[in-house]
């Protein structure tokens, strides 16, 4: 098979995946949405949420150094393990000092304990993207996804059977499917690596301290580019409520699900980049220039399907039918989000990747102000139009360090 034909198959298995994958959690979202309302909708997505920033702290760029680092080797996977454990525990830490901090200005007591009730999700997580590295090199990926796809629907199901009982029966849901993915994950990378429980958790101290090192500018990128991207849900949360997070949020999580396909289109050809660049770099460039361009055209697809689309959010519910604007303006960024992913990645293979830590710590910072300032005014519509402008001042930067 060419390496065109990997990148397209596996972006393909991918992105077919997160189609299943999120129309489980379109089905999921429906029936919160619609069972909850508008305000228990966004107490749900503020848990969530909350959780979601330290996805990405858990991964913290950890594939991408592991697969440059030591290639298709994966004696040295039980580090990536370890260091994810101790990810969580940080994790932990920092919710807790959040919630107490916080006290009722963004969660009360009770969704204080359903947000700690969550978290076994970032660990999870964690294990299930560890995991994700084996399928990567193996080229496995429609075994991650069949993982994926079984443990949505058991959540799913779970979900269905006891959403009656209280908005707690749902995060216990979400968990165990979440569980399920990961346990399911586990037995596919043993059947097609020989990977063993007990190997999973073998490491040297050194080894820790130097791959955290490693991964440090790739980590804090990714933790920060979800702060800016998801810090408006708190800032909404305090300023105008829990209605306005549901509505807001039902529009992001729609706008999100497009966002994935250069996510996957890079896990597919990452390591096909590294290979290439150091071997032909002149080769690496034109492959390069070559997906971005028909990365940005699939996005301006998404664009226009958006703007379509957009305006049936309100069948799901009455309340929701003003999520539909706040769509259609966060699809303006879809060509400038799949242009940024392809620049990230260029920036890690090319060894400037620690320039990305003050990049999305300045955009942290521009869209933490502009909704302190611009939300009490115009609500939600400074949250969508900070995300495209947030992602725009991303994409400037991210072209003057490549061009360095």
């Amino acid at each position: 098979m060419s390496l065109k034909s990997k990148i397209v198959y596996n972006t393909a298995i991918q992105f077919g995946g997160r189609f299943l994958t999120s129309f489980v959690g379109f089905l999921t979202t429906l029936i919160l949405a619609r069972y909850l309302g508008a305000q228990n909708y966004g107490v749900y997505t503020k848990i969530y949420t909350l959780a979601a920033f330290f996805y990405l702290f858990i991964d913290f760029g950890l594939n991408a150094v592991y697969v440059r680092k030591h290639k298709d080797n994966l004696a040295k996977l039980g580090e990536i393990f370890v260091l994810r454990t101790v990810f969580f525990v940080i994790s932990l830490m920092i919710i807790g000092l959040f919630l107490f901090l916080t006290q009722n200005l963004i969660f009360t007591p009770t969704q204080a304990i359903w947000a700690l009730l969550f978290t076994p999700t970032i660990l999870l997580f964690g294990y299930y993207t560890t995991l994700n590295i084996v399928f990567q090199l193996r080229l496995r990926y429609d075994l991650s996804v069949l993982a994926a796809v079984v443990g949505g629907v058991v959540g799913l199901a779970l979900l269905l059977a006891t959403i009656r009982l209280g908005l707690i029966y749902a995060i216990f849901s979400v968990v165990f499917g979440y569980l399920i993915t990961v346990m399911l994950s586990f037995f596919f990378v043993s059947r097609i690596s020989g990977l063993k429980y007990g190997a999973l958790f073998q490491y040297s101290r050194g080894a820790l301290l130097k791959m955290v090192h490693e991964s440090l500018p790739l980590g804090v990128m990714l933790f920060l580019n979800t702060m800016y991207s998801r810090a408006d849900v708190f800032v909404l949360s305090a300023i105008k409520g829990d209605s306005a997070v549901g509505v807001y949020q039902l529009a992001y999580k729609f706008f999100e699900f497009p966002l994935s396909f250069a996510a996957f289109f890079a896990n597919s050809i990452f390591p096909h980049y590294i290979k290439i660049y150091e071997v032909n770099p002149a080769r690496f460039w034109q492959v390069f220039k070559k997906a971005t361009l028909y990365l940005v055209l699939v996005s301006f697809l998404f664009t226009l399907g958006a703007f379509l689309l957009a305006p049936l959010l309100g069948l799901i519910k009455s309340d929701y039918a003003a999520s539909a604007k706040p769509l259609q303006i966060l699809s303006l960024s879809y060509p400038i989000f799949f242009l940024t992913s392809a620049l990230s990645w260029l920036v890690f293979v090319i060894k400037k990747e620690k320039h990305l830590v003050w990049i999305y710590g300045l955009s942290f910072l521009i869209n933490v102000v502009g909704n302190i300032l611009w939300v009490p005014h115009v609500g939600y519509f400074a949250s969508s139009w900070l995300t495209v402008l947030g992602e725009v001042l991303v994409l400037v930067c991210l072209i003057k360090i490549v061009k360095i």
